[in-house]
């Protein structure tokens, strides 16, 4: 368990630092807002095979070395990012980017539920706040090392320090909870393997209508999230209000811990009806959202922005990641949670386009079409089965 506890802290801090800086650093190379946004839309849809097979594969092969590839992509990333300052090169790192957070968290997930069944509400939540955490940690050094050694060692210091937890996580964990991982990786993944490997199989799998359900939510959520969380939100505050890297890392930390510390409680907090505990926070989250952009002064503007955490994905995530648990099957728990949240990633590929486009005329306007898409993907819960708390605490 210590394992995969360091393990997440050193991809909360890699993910964090990289998310904060990638802005600023392609700022500071002249790229525009809308070349940016392709950038992000491009990356988003490896994002969207990755969610799918990485669950469809952890099915067949196992947890560990998939989950492990999380940190290695995240720890290549961070490396040569400051390196290839090239839009084409941009977008395979930030695809490395999205490929390692899309494998943690489907694969993550599974390892949580395949061992902690009955508690997997509190789990998660628990473990999700810890990485968010380590995500604010990650977006506060990055601001600090950026004023005092500059992007390049910056990326590349941590870079390195991921990957040296990767070699230790893959040496050293190991899960008696799987027959699968008792097996020998490499005897059991070849050519005849991959070869065999039904990889059509995800876009034939027919998902409840429940599961539909949290589908078009997710998508609509992805859309709605990443206008306002790819590459705005630093820009946003930086450009908008004339301030520092080091003050805008300070409130890019403070949105990372303001869903993190939380969410470590609210596994417990959350036992009301998990339906209407989604729609509502959902809600909440698109409105602070969008009020955001009203206030003239950065500090009041923070903090309105931070509640739509604090108060929005804060609930609705662990209750979201409960629902699809919940409707997923057991004989391929997998494949269906990785088909849920590939749909929430092809929502990543508009969202960005929105938000470049959107920004040539106001750096506000990614934030009001953000709160407004986000609440809307609370509208297909409304016909989702109502509480279920009972059978998953």
């Amino acid at each position: 368990m210590f394992l995969l506890i360091l393990a997440s802290a050193a991809f909360g801090l890699g993910i964090g630092l990289y998310d904060f800086l990638l802005p600023l650093f392609l700022d500071d190379l002249n790229i525009s807002y809308g070349n940016m946004g392709v950038i992000f839309s491009f990356s988003a849809l490896l994002l969207f095979f990755i969610r799918i097979y990485s669950g469809h594969i952890a099915d067949t092969l196992g947890r560990k070395h998939i989950f492990g590839l999380s940190l290695f992509f995240c720890g290549i990333t961070n490396l040569f990012t400051p390196f290839f300052p090239f839009i084409g090169a941009q977008i395979l790192l930030k695809s490395l980017r999205e490929a390692s957070v899309a494998i943690k968290e489907t694969v993550q997930q599974l390892l949580i539920f395949d061992r902690w069944k009955k508690s997997f509400r509190i789990v998660v939540a628990w473990v999700a706040g810890f990485d968010s955490t380590f995500q604010g940690v990650g977006a506060f050094v990055g601001g600090i090392l950026l004023a005092a050694i500059g992007y390049k060692y910056t990326f590349v210091y941590i870079g390195l320090f991921v990957l040296l937890i990767y070699v230790l996580f893959l040496s050293k964990f190991r899960d008696a909870s799987s027959h699968v991982e008792n097996q020998n990786f490499l005897k059991r993944v070849n050519f005849a393997d991959l070869k065999a490997f039904p990889w059509a199989s995800p876009f034939r799998h027919r998902l409840s209508p429940q599961l539909a359900l949290l589908n078009i939510s997710g998508f609509l959520l992805g859309v709605g999230i990443s206008m306002s969380h790819s590459f705005i939100a630093p820009l946003f505050f930086y450009h908008k209000f004339s301030l520092s890297p080091i003050v805008v890392s300070v409130i890019i930390a403070f949105h990372r811990l303001s869903l993190g510390l939380p969410m470590i409680l609210t596994g417990r907090v959350v036992k009301w009806n998990l339906k209407w505990t989604a729609i509502i926070s959902i809600l909440i989250q698109g409105i602070f959202t969008s009020v955001a952009v009203i206030p003239k002064y950065f500090l009041v503007a923070s903090v309105i922005w931070l509640m739509h955490d604090v108060i929005g994905a804060t609930f609705w995530l662990p209750a979201r990641n409960t629902l699809i648990q919940h409707h997923s099957r057991d004989k391929s728990r997998g494949l269906d949670v990785g088909m849920v949240l590939a749909w929430q990633a092809l929502g990543w590929i508009f969202g960005p386009l929105i938000a470049g486009w959107s920004s040539n005329y106001s750096i506000d306007y990614p934030f009001l079409l953000s709160g407004v898409v986000t609440a809307a993907a609370a509208i297909p819960l409304i016909w989702l089965e109502g509480r279920i708390e009972e059978q998953t605490a």
